[in-house]
């Protein structure tokens, strides 16, 4: 170079231009990429895997002036890549989503923020790099894992330890990297991602894919309009108003779907119910008023049609036809058989067994209680489950009718028909399915008594198929348990109500919550099978039982049966009332019917119609000694109507409705009508409007049909975050401190442990004035410990069946009767509470805890199996 007098640029020049193929060669080894996918960036040796940067460090290294020249360079270069990578995302097509276009499906395309994880990195891999590296690298100020023998490095300034009353989340492991390596306490994806988003965002509007998404977890969650408006300005969201437009054009959709389904001509049933809204004072715009919105929100769900004959099922003048039937019956087609009492043992012995494995204390310890739990699972008795499959269920949206009357009845069914698009020939053609509870179907059917003579068949409701629904009947089960067995806690220790005080269930039983109700019979129930196994097995502590452990399942099983014969039939408990011990009478009767309950619980989680109309046989008496004669009456017509009065391709369609499974998963199965009240409850809870937008108008246009894809949104969107729809709770503890306190009660009154004379009598009310002249005779006192399994038998036996069916079979030449039954109410199981009154619901059911469960699974709602029924979900 000196010789030749050639500069360095000029040489450098020359190399990297000229044509020379032995000089082109030369210079494309030493360009060449020599680094590998296994090495590990933090160690390798840039001067053997890429020549050109080790050049670069030196140049950067021993010649200080020109690092501001190489860093302008490298700036440039940086810039120039990051345009052409942000020019890449701002003209992809799938990171621009036009509001107007979105429908049900594509919101849950777009809802998976992962997804656009890879499409960030292959768009703009050195964007995606260097934020990482922001985000990512270890800094002195975390808590880092630190390798043995070196010493930790604290912060003696500042203590950046996280709010103590922050739940960290699972480790997400969408990019291989765990949320918490190096003692991170953020995942470093989240904000890359974000940031990426944002800078897009803002840069064009168009691409907006994850504000977009991010814009309807935030409103639907619901975010103010203000904090909306500066979250867009941020970039990190899209507008209030563009929500609102996706909301609109989401309903539009959802009633599309449920529409086109209506029109199909595949198998559906429409399952309906009211849902009150209260609109305050400063919802409103001028009349300063508190007011009630009283609308009714439906549903549309597709009816599995494997094996079922669609023309025969949908056949209205076989329907017709039939008609009148149940006069054939007799009262032994409500009562329970031999067949069903042996079903009904074994089944409740294996939920016996079941409870032994899972909740015996230190169960968690024994060795084969895994395969324990998978034989119970085996050994489960079953009666014709619909196969697993995921349930194609379509919001139809709200109506601006009240369904509780006859009137609004009729009305509703009219909109509905219009919504659908059917004229009155089309839709009258056909039998339809109607579900609701039992204040519907009744409705329902006095409203077509009244129509008997109308002029065609659209006008009489010949058409209506209707069905009461398995929640409802799990809601007034619940009441009917509290009203037979809450008792007077001084009087007798084996009562509800001495169960409620033990536990500290602070709860109001005058203003009782299905879920608060549902867990006291539940751990009381479970607590009794535990001290019973304790007395079985001559223990005498709660430390003793839990060192116990099974030596197989054959002796879990034969613990079960024993606990079933002694202590869960009615043979048991009218030997207990021969030996004058009331209370041992009583707790056997809580420990039958609460397993009744359960054993209808687990028929609805894995959708077995034949357990149900098994358990419906108990429940018809057991309505009616308790007084709560509606539903006693729902359950004789439910079990007259399928055997006399519909085809079998119509009774395999109506079993089949009663389920839905939103998962697709065994044992995640629930009732139809539960389903209905959780959209009730995002309706009018979740997301619900804010201020003034809570109008009618608003909610059939913006806010019903939607909430499912609203609920999908939430759900996802929070689960990619780490941050899920439930708090992370652990009640094990709590759970098995209740169960001692209460097995530990039993033991010190010898609960279990043989019969001694006990009398609990019937306390007379305390709001009846007293006599105006005493009795002479005098009266023997009366125990308030009542059957009500048998006692409804006798109702039934004595003339209510005849009763029954002079009141609902029809009659070709009267048409339907106008018949009203008088009823009588025992008084022998008063408390002087709500519970007295047997003729409407007393049992609230307005909060999340009373329709979901802790992991969403399947059965009748009420939380989870260690909640108390007052922990809040959402």
């Amino acid at each position: 170079m000196t010789y030749s007098d050639v500069t360095i640029f000029e040489l450098l020049h020359f190399i990297f231009s000229t044509n020379i193929t032995s000089v082109h060669h030369r210079a494309s080894l030493f360009l060449a990429d020599r680094s590998t996918s296994d090495d590990d960036d933090d160690n390798t040796n840039t001067s053997t895997s890429f020549h050109p940067a080790t050049i670069l460090n030196l140049w950067y290294t021993n010649f200080p002036k020109a690092r501001s020249g190489i860093d302008r360079t490298i700036q440039l270069y940086a810039r120039k890549i990051v345009l052409h990578e942000s020019d890449q995302i701002i003209e992809d097509k799938s990171l621009k989503v036009i509001a107007k276009s979105l429908t049900q499906a594509s919101v849950e395309n777009i809802t998976t923020p992962g997804t656009l994880v890879e499409t960030y990195q292959d768009l703009a891999p050195f964007t995606w790099d260097l934020l990482w590296t922001i985000a990512a690298s270890p800094n002195r100020y975390r808590k880092a894992l630190v390798p043995d023998g070196e010493d930790e490095v604290e912060d003696e300034e500042d203590d950046w330890d996280d709010d103590p009353n922050l739940e960290d989340g699972p480790d997400i492991d969408p990019m291989a990297v765990p949320a918490r390596l190096r003692g991170f306490s953020r995942n470093p994806l989240f904000p890359v991602l974000v940031s990426i988003s944002m800078l897009t965002f803002v840069r064009n509007r168009a691409t907006n894919a994850l504000p977009l998404v991010l814009g309807l977890f935030f409103k639907i969650e619901g975010t103010s309009s203000r904090v909306m408006k500066m979250l867009s300005n941020a970039g990190l969201c899209v507008s209030s108003r563009t929500v609102e437009r996706v909301k609109e054009s989401i309903s539009e959709d959802c009633i599309s779907r449920a529409t086109s389904l209506m029109n199909s001509g595949k198998l559906f049933y429409t399952v309906f119910d009211n849902i009150n809204l209260y609109v305050r004072k400063w919802q409103q715009r001028i009349t300063n008023r508190n007011s009630m919105i009283h609308a009714t929100n439906s549903a549309v769900v597709a009816i599995d049609e494997e094996g079922i004959d669609v023309d025969e099922a949908t056949d209205l003048k076989k329907k017709l036809e039939l008609r009148g039937r149940r006069v054939e019956a007799t009262v032994q087609d409500i009562m329970p058989t031999l067949a069903d009492d042996e079903f009904l043992k074994k089944s409740c012995q294996n939920i016996i067994a079941e409870f032994i494995i899972r909740y015996t204390p230190g169960s968690e310890r024994w060795a084969n209680r895994k395969e324990m739990l998978e034989q119970v699972r085996k050994d489960m008795p079953e009666d014709r489950p619909l196969p697993v499959s995921k349930t194609d269920t379509r919001p139809l949206g709200v109506f601006d009718v009240n369904e509780g009357s006859k009137k609004g009845i009729i009305k509703l069914l009219d909109q509905i028909r219009e919504r659908a698009g059917m004229t009155w020939q089309k839709w009258s053609g056909k039998l339809r399915f109607l579900y609701g509870d039992w204040l519907s179907s009744n409705n329902f059917r006095l409203a077509r008594g009244d129509r008997r003579d109308d002029v065609n068949g659209m006008e009489r409701l010949e058409y209506g198929e209707e069905l009461s629904q398995l929640f409802h009947f799990a809601l007034n089960a619940t009441q009917m348990l509290m009203r037979t067995h809450l008792g007077i806690a001084v009087l007798d220790p084996t009562c509800l109500a001495n169960v409620k005080g033990l536990l500290q269930r602070i709860w109001d039983v005058n203003t009782a919550n299905y879920a608060a109700a549902k867990s006291l019979i539940r751990h009381s129930l479970i607590a009794r099978v535990l001290h019973i196994m304790m007395t079985l097995l001559e223990l005498n502590t709660w430390s003793e039982l839990g060192k116990w452990e099974p030596k197989d399942y054959a002796e879990v099983k034969a613990l079960a049966a024993k606990i079933w014969d002694g202590w869960a039939t009615t043979r048991a408990a009218e030997h207990a009332k021969s030996q004058k011990d009331d209370w041992t009478a009583h707790d056997i009767y809580f420990i039958r019917d609460a397993l009744i309950f359960c054993e209808f619980e687990q028929a609805v989680s894995y959708a077995d119609p034949g357990r149900v109309l098994r358990v419906l046989r108990y429940w018809c008496l057991m309505f009616r000694g308790a007084g709560q004669h509606n539903y006693a009456r729902e359950c004789a017509e439910i079990l007259l109507h399928w055997k006399y009065e519909v085809t079998e391709a119509t009774r395999k369609a109506l079993e089949r409705s009663w389920f839905i499974n939103r998962w697709g998963k065994d044992g995640r199965w629930i009732a139809a009508d539960l389903y209905l009240e959780q959209l009730n409850l995002l309706v009018k809870r979740v997301f619900i409007a804010m201020g003034n937008g809570v109008t009618i108008e608003y909610i059939m246009k913006k806010g019903s049909a939607c909430v499912e894809t609203f609920r999908l949104v939430s759900h996802t969107v929070a689960m990619f975050f780490g941050d899920h729809d439930r708090n992370r709770r652990s009640k094990e503890l709590a759970f098995q401190e209740d169960m001692r306190v209460l097995v530990e009660e039993m033991e010190r009154h010898g609960i279990h442990r043989g019969f001694k004379e006990h009398f609990v009598p019937v306390i007379p009310p305390t709001n009846k004035p007293p006599p105006k002249k005493k009795s002479k005779k005098s009266t023997e006192p009366v125990s308030a410990i009542v059957d009500v399994l048998v006692t409804g038998a006798e109702t039934w036996t004595h003339g209510k069946f005849e009763e029954f069916k002079r009141a609902t079979a029809y009659d070709k030449a009267l048409g339907y009767p106008v018949v009203n039954e008088q009823d009588e109410r025992d008084g022998r199981l008063d408390t002087g509470t709500i519970f007295d009154d047997t003729n409407d619901m007393q049992l609230a059911y307005n909060n999340a805890n009373d329709l979901f469960t802790d992991d969403d699974a399947g059965g009748v709602g009420g939380g989870g199996e260690f909640d108390r029924g007052t922990e809040t979900l959402l």
